[in-house]
């Protein structure tokens, strides 16, 4: 693939998406997705809206379409943009900003990807979108390329049809131009999991598998500082394990030392349990 950016007009829907789209897998239910209570009635306000576009355009309403996620790495920001995908019957064009700047002219790849947006039902997921759409304050703020692609994405989500949805994610919020934000109808924080780690893995888990809770004690209830995305990670080494010594039974034992490896913490096997997982 050549770094050099072909013509715009030249350029086929296909060289386009082949040029800059990641491609993703969105086969995600929504139901996976662990969201706070405010992102779950916020996302179901969404999804009504999009069910109901019809009904809001014989009032000349345009349901929400540009949605905002912020907040810490590894929180949920892609999944739930791959389950809305999957939930909604939209093709998902997922788009790493920093990528499309390093190609070189990234004013003119912003434009190629709304160029496809604008043929179906497409959901523009802008990741590391605080490359782009900085502050105009901000003594980081760049003339040129930057600016350019900045401009561009302003002007095409203001002209893109109304069937498109665009996702911007960013774990730098303050790093945005306010009027980037003013644009988007919808904004999520997604911080780092304020549950029981028994819940998170649960969620993690194929329906093959089932958890056994060994320890009956108030362990059961322990949150760990690991994001949703280490614990994804920590339930899918366990579940190979189990796989690989013939069994699909996992111990809540097992999951608190796959934590703590992935915390890198010492634990030891005294008959305290509040020793035994303090640090988790």
């Amino acid at each position: 693939m050549t770094n050099k950016v072909k013509d715009d007009s030249k350029m086929t829907l296909q060289e386009i998406y082949n040029e800059l789209i990641m491609p993703v897998d969105t086969n995600i239910k929504l139901s996976s997705v662990i969201l706070s209570d405010v992102n779950k009635d916020k996302i179901r306000d969404f999804v009504n809206e999009i069910n109901n576009r019809e009904k809001l355009a014989k009032y000349g309403l345009r349901p929400m379409n540009r949605l905002l996620f912020y907040g810490a790495s590894g929180c949920g920001k892609t999944f739930l943009g791959k389950a809305l995908s999957n939930h909604l019957k939209y093709k998902m064009l997922y788009v790493d900003i920093a990528q499309a700047l390093a190609k070189g002219n990234a004013a003119i790849n912003i434009a190629n990807i709304f160029r496809i947006a604008n043929t179906g039902k497409f959901i523009v997921f802008l990741d590391e979108v605080d490359s782009i759409a900085w502050d105009r304050d901000s003594k980081n703020a760049e003339a040129g390329d930057i600016r350019r692609a900045t401009n561009s994405l302003f002007q095409q989500m203001d002209q893109m049809k109304p069937q498109v949805i665009v996702i911007a994610a960013t774990n730098m919020l303050h790093r945005l131009d306010p009027a980037f934000e003013r644009r988007f109808d919808l904004k999520l924080e997604f911080k780092r999991p304020d549950m029981p780690i028994k819940d998170a893995v649960e969620k993690f888990l194929h329906p093959a598998f089932r958890l056994i809770v060994d320890r009956h004690d108030p362990i059961t209830e322990r949150r760990s500082k690991l994001s949703f995305a280490e614990l994804e990670g920590v339930t899918e080494r366990l579940m190979k394990r189990a796989v690989m010594e013939d069994r699909t039974e996992i111990t809540m034992t097992e999951v608190y030392i796959e934590v703590a490896r992935s915390m890198n913490v010492k634990i030891s096997f005294g008959t305290d349990t509040d020793e035994f997982y303090k640090t988790l």
